[in-house]
């Protein structure tokens, strides 16, 4: 901050120096004069009693040349001036005045820092320092309690200084050089040491959804820890065109559990969630983690940055951007602002110049056929293509006809060369050679046969020696057979209903239910569960009633308190359908079936008394797994080795269900639930539990079971 002392102000108040020729500097008006200026130590105030040129009154004048000014440098008010008396007009008297009230006022230095009489300057503060501490020059005075630092434990790299540590930056004050460890060990008893501050590089990955240039983003990062309180501060390093705010990610705080032994090179430390990985860290901190917390050298290596697709890409974009070496931008001059500069006298290009002259405005005229019917409401379209000989450009008109009812676009294609490959534009480009009745052009993916040529064409391809051929005839009858395409279901409404709509009626008719009237009221019950390798839903149940009047379906999960899970209707009773696209039936509902609904996997678990006796006296086949008529077969072959089996095993002289399913897993063959369900309901018709395996010979003897079979 610089005042000066023509205009100046100090804390609020504003100051205006008068002229040389105001009533300030007559007779009797110092007293007055002295108010206007503050009262701050060295600032010298106009001075009528000093000698110069006499006045009026006899007395003499100084002349200054410049102003004076306050200059506010290191907390501390300070004057400048380059105040000169004018020696051509002054008189020695007030000369020898001038230096006595220089040398009284401005050249006072303090000798003491609450002395405000004078200045109080760097050079007295290192003297007195030398003084009481007994080092020469390599300390360093900061700002906040004027502590004395060693100039060889400030971090020179910028790194290790404290934000608001010290005068000047990171220059010390000084040439002798000290190790970081004597600035600890050495260091007089009366110094007060700012601990160092160590600085880590390290990078974090952000995954990238929404993005077809890359997939992650890596987030190269400064670390500081502070030892003083063992606080963290990260510092994110700015990209240049990266599209994201950057700076600082976490304000200088103490984080739980993190300690400078955590900071490795190579590992990695994780920061409320975020996984930071240690790359490198600088020279300072090097040696302080090397001495102080003994870390081996394996955990001091730097390592390098990962490779970032982002900043690779950015950085081509910029080279080419930015005109870094013999880069082809492929850029292309408008032909508008082309032609304006070829007005102005800009030279174009001079390799079509000949062929411009020898053709001029020449052009020849072609029809084109485009066949685009094997699209949806694809057509034939008519087409007039102009190529034009002075520069081998082409540009194709389309033909409208009466009430064709098409819009009324004037050109297909603008004049311009046609690359005969689109995938390779800058390849070769159709020529007047090219062009031949009954020939196709790719013309940008679509295929234009030329069809007909008008007489100049046909002229200027006889003058080369060449036969174009005979026009082919662009009107033909063509018989276009439309197939009827059913679309597929798009689940609003029933799909009957939905394919009601596609016969092509005007009224469709109502849509005739199937429903079977000797099975009404006829439902099957069966308790299931998700499979699935979520664990919230493991212990999630449902009910699935399967509905034989109409073959329709519902499922309901009965609420379960505490469970997160509303209950209610899962699925509300509607015809649903097998990932093939086949209508579920009742064949496909027996204990132990999987049942994909709605991409939903069900495991049917068991089902309700009425239910099996439903499917056991079911005689239309709907339900094999519960005949026991099919059963009774399977028994009959196998009743031998279940006598065989049970006489080695005469510790099971009651069986249980369990005992059951064992005993076809052993002797075979292999059973579904349901089958092992309806065997042992024909056995245990009384639901006891366990039943003596006798009963189960008799059944595949097709013996009564009441009858003894041991003899």
């Amino acid at each position: 901050m610089t005042v000066s002392n023509s205009n100046f102000g100090v804390n609020g108040a504003s100051f205006q120096r008068p002229s040389s020729s105001s009533a300030a500097f007559r007779p009797g008006t110092s007293r007055k004069m002295s108010s206007l200026f503050p009262n701050l130590p060295g600032f010298r105030r106009p001075n009528t009693s000093v000698g110069g040129q006499p006045n009026v009154n006899g007395t003499s004048v100084i002349r200054f040349n410049q102003n004076q000014s306050l200059n506010y440098q290191n907390g501390i008010m300070m004057i400048s001036t380059s105040i000169r008396p004018s020696t051509a007009s002054a008189t020695p008297e007030a000369i020898d005045s001038f230096k006595m009230l220089d040398s009284q006022h401005y050249q006072k230095d303090a000798l003491h820092p609450d002395d405000m009489s004078g200045r109080y300057s760097l050079t007295r503060q290192r003297l007195d320092h030398k003084a009481k501490t007994g080092i020469s020059s390599n300390l360093v005075v900061g700002k906040i309690g004027r502590r004395v630092v060693p100039a060889t434990s400030l971090i020179r790299s910028g790194a290790g200084f404290p934000r608001d540590g010290f005068i000047g930056g990171g220059n010390s004050v000084g040439s002798e050089e000290f190790s970081l460890t004597s600035a600890y060990t050495a260091s007089p008893n009366n110094l007060a040491p700012l601990p160092p501050v160590l600085l880590f590089q390290g990078y974090y990955f952000e995954d990238i959804i929404e993005s077809q240039i890359e997939d992650k983003r890596i987030h190269r990062c400064d670390i500081y820890y502070y030892t003083e309180d063992g606080s963290v501060e990260i510092i994110e390093q700015k990209t240049e065109n990266s599209g994201m705010p950057q700076g600082s990610i976490l304000r200088r705080g103490k984080v739980n559990g993190i300690t400078a032994g955590k900071f490795r090179v190579g590992e990695n430390v994780e920061i409320y969630a975020r996984s930071y990985s240690i790359i490198s860290c600088n020279e300072s901190t090097r040696e302080y983690c090397r001495n102080v917390l003994n870390f081996p050298e394996s955990a001091l290596r730097s390592l390098p940055w990962p490779e970032d697709t982002f900043i690779k890409k950015n950085t081509e974009k910029m080279m080419r951007e930015t005109g870094f070496g013999n880069v082809n931008r492929n850029r292309k001059m408008h032909p508008q602002k082309e032609y304006m500069e070829a007005l102005l006298g800009k030279p174009s290009s001079m390799t079509d110049l000949g062929s411009f002259l020898t053709n001029g405005q020449k052009c020849l005229c072609f029809d084109m056929i485009w066949d685009d019917t094997q699209k949806l409401y694809g057509d034939v379209r008519l087409y007039k293509m102009n190529f034009y000989l002075s520069d081998d450009t082409m540009e194709i008109l389309p033909v409208h006809s009466k009430n064709d009812g098409r819009d009324q676009f004037p050109k297909l294609l603008k004049r311009s060369k046609v690359p005969k490959d689109i995938h390779r534009p800058e390849g070769a480009k159709y020529t007047w050679q090219d062009l031949n009745i009954g020939k196709v052009l790719n013309i940008y993916q679509r295929p234009m046969t030329i069809a007909a040529a008008d007489p100049f064409t046909r002229k200027f391809y006889t003058s080369k020696g060449m036969h174009l051929g005979n026009n082919i005839n662009i009107n033909p009858s063509v018989d276009v057979h439309y197939e009827r395409q059913i679309p597929p279901y798009n689940g609003f409404g029933s799909e009957e209903d939905s394919l009601r709509s596609c016969t092509g009626s005007i009224k469709p008719l109502p849509v005739k239910k199937e429903f079977h009237y000797d099975k009404r009221g006829q439902v099957i019950r069966f308790n299931a569960r998700l499979v699935s390798k979520k664990s919230e839903d493991k212990n999630r149940r449902f009910v699935i009633q399967y509905f034989l009047e109409d073959n329709t379906l519902a499922i309901r999960e009965p609420p379960i308190r505490n469970s997160g899970v509303i209950g209610g209707n899962f699925l509300r009773r509607s015809p649903c359908k097998h990932p093939d696209g086949t209508k579920v039936k009742c064949q496909d509902f027996y204990v132990g079936a999987i049942l994909d609904l709605n991409c939903h996997r069900f495991l049917l678990m068991d089902a309700d008394e009425w239910s099996y006796r439903l499917m056991e006296n079911d005689h239309e086949g709907n339900f094999p797994y519960s005949s026991f008529e099919r059963l009774f077969t399977i028994l009959q072959g196998r009743a031998d080795a279940l006598e065989m089996y049970f006489t080695q095993h005469r510790e099971l002289n009651l069986i249980n269900f369990q005992d059951l399913e064992r005993c076809f897993q052993a002797i075979g063959p292999k059973l579904k639930k349901q089958e092992l369900i309806t065997i042992w309901r024909k056995i245990d018709r009384k639901n006891k539990g366990k039943v003596s395996f006798t009963k189960l010979i008799k059944v595949a003897k097709g013996v009564p079971i009441h009858v003894s079979i041991m003899g």
